[in-house]
């Protein structure tokens, strides 16, 4: 009678021989990146309504819409072939692939400036903001969901998770983000719940567009390593590609480093502003020294915006009428700026509002009592 472990080891390495053979073969991964990589009527099609699909979300500040515009949105195909065609080194497959993300890009930036200036936009919301800082985080998001997107084109039982891998990446939004970006004047305003800043401008239409360049090279270092990995190229012919794209990605990593420092303070600051809309304000250093007049107090707003180690806090607090002085709020100020300058921040600049909290008593008119 055979060892039952013999048994078990025979039969689970008779089922992983069989998912390997899942594997897309070579030349009918090579056909399928072929046929992606060719600009059709179909995928400008698909792209524009994708374009406008998420201009219309990014504008009216719908997260559902954004998500609808990444699973309609194709441009996550030819990306994939060039990665492909720079692991194989077919010069012919990169270039036609380059030209069709390069026509896609023009496509959709077009598209959302002009709906833009159709709809004359003159402010944005947390949708549009919230791609204008890149960071080493989107990075690592775009490389990860790569490595999903190109590993489940080369294995037939996995090609159904590709749309989840478009919407991991999301490369529709920021190029549509600068398209908004392009069209908006010196005038724009961003609104943040009660508050609004101007002068962003160029930060929304030049920061959307880094977000793009990263999901781009990410994408392709990622894709081209999977190709190899999975000895679809060969690193002794593509090796120039890959130096080159490894290359742009430390490039990129630069700007996305210094941005991901100014989201590690916004989120400090942030948390610390939390305690107090939570109620937890006697936590605080700057309610040490008074914290029952602090205990009156409530956070109604914060914004807070870091950039270039330069932070700018937006507040609306909520105390009774004379209850903060200018000392109470010169404390709380001073506080926040010498942890700031612990976590690296050069400056920070306050933007701080009270709205009084007046009670009104009513006594019953005695000629209503009987």
């Amino acid at each position: 009678m055979a060892n039952p472990i013999l048994r078990f080891v025979e039969t689970f390495s008779g089922h992983w021989a069989m998912n390997l053979e899942t594997k897309v073969p070579r030349i009918e991964l090579y056909e399928k990146r072929i046929a992606s990589s060719k600009p059709s009527l179909g995928f400008f099609v698909l792209l524009v309504c994708s374009a406008v699909i998420a201009t219309l979300g990014l504008i009216s500040n719908s997260t559902a819409v954004v998500i609808g515009a990444m699973i309609v949105a194709p441009l996550m195909d030819p990306i994939l072939s060039l990665a492909f065609g720079l692991a194989v080194s077919d010069g012919k497959l990169i270039r036609r692939s380059a030209v069709t993300v390069t026509f896609g890009v023009a496509a959709v930036v077009g598209t959302a400036s002009l709906l833009s200036l159709m709809l004359g936009i003159s402010n944005v919301q947390s949708e549009i903001i919230g791609r204008t800082s890149p960071n080493l985080i989107d990075l690592g998001i775009a490389v990860a969901a790569a490595v999903a997107g190109s590993f489940s084109m080369t294995r037939e039982r996995l090609s159904n998770s590709i749309a989840g891998v478009a919407i991991a990446v999301a490369l529709v939004p920021p190029l549509c983000v600068s398209g908004i970006g392009l069209t908006l004047g010196s005038d724009m305003t961003a609104v943040f719940g009660r508050g609004t800043v101007a002068g962003l401008t160029n930060q929304i239409a030049e920061g959307s567009f880094l977000l793009f360049l990263a999901n781009l090279t990410g994408i392709a270092v990622a894709s081209l390593l999977v190709f190899l990995v999975q000895r679809y190229g060969s690193v002794s012919r593509c090796w120039r590609n890959l130096v080159v794209w490894i290359g742009l990605l430390g490039l990129l990593c630069i700007p996305l480093g210094s941005s991901l420092h100014d989201f590690s303070v916004r989120q400090y600051l942030e948390a610390e502003f939390g305690k107090i809309k939570a109620g937890q304000i006697k936590r605080l250093k700057v309610a040490e020294k008074n914290p029952r007049l602090w205990s009156r107090v409530r956070l109604l707003y914060s914004n807070v915006r870091v950039n270039d180690n330069v932070a700018s806090v937006d507040l609306v607090l909520n105390a009774p009428k004379d209850l903060l002085d200018q000392a109470a709020i010169t404390s709380m100020q001073q506080n926040l700026l010498k942890r700031s300058r612990q976590l690296g921040v050069d400056d920070i600049d306050f933007n701080i509002s009270i709205v009084p909290n007046r009670v009104y008593r009513f006594e019953m008119n005695p000629d209503l009592k009987s």
